[in-house]
């Protein structure tokens, strides 16, 4: 169990990194832990010039506060866009729609606080083996944010509407044997 009481079974230890070897992306766990402000996830985001970190989306129990480490982020939150560089940081509330781009031209790395974590890591990892290679199976996908929807959802698709077609596609993806949520 985490700290925060969720099930970390399949985690390895802390600092682990996964990473899309199509963008060069990676996403750095270093910790999961409790503070006197709860439960949180410390993680380090890496994006190469010109990506992003994939469409936006949202936590509809978390609050995240993101920190730029190195190079220039352009995070859109609710549809507006704040330019970052290093030691400047935002906070998104629960259920803000978000996204991140690597807008400049070196490397950027941002230092993100998830609270209360949930089960985001295991959601990012599921996530990252489901699009490995750089072609996502959109099967694959759809199980993972079924089954972690308590975590992370996609932004652009009403919920309703969400929520019934990643159910549909999620047990196709069981059915066809393509569903990475052991």
């Amino acid at each position: 169990m985490t700290p925060d009481g969720s099930r970390n079974d399949d985690l390895p230890g802390y600092p682990n990194t996964v990473e899309d070897v199509s963008t060069g992306a990676s996403i750095k766990f270093l910790e999961h832990s409790v503070d006197e402000q709860g439960a949180y996830l410390l993680m380090e985001g890496v994006l190469p010039p010109g990506i992003d970190s994939g469409p936006a989306r949202f936590h509809p129990r978390a609050e995240a506060h993101s920190e730029v480490v190195a190079g220039q982020a352009d995070i859109t939150v609710r549809g507006e866009i704040h330019s970052l560089l290093p030691g400047e940081s935002l906070t998104i509330e629960i259920g803000e729609a978000h996204s991140i781009r690597n807008s400049g031209t070196d490397t950027l790395v941002v230092r993100t606080t998830l609270r209360p974590p949930g089960e985001f890591e295991a959601a990012i990892r599921a996530l990252y083996e489901a699009s490995a290679g750089g072609k996502p199976d959109v099967l694959a996908v759809a199980a993972v944010l079924s089954h972690y929807r308590a975590d992370v959802r996609l932004a652009a698709v009403p919920w309703w509407l969400q929520r019934s077609l990643l159910s549909v596609l999620a047990r196709i993806s069981t059915v066809l044997g393509r569903n990475p949520i052991k």
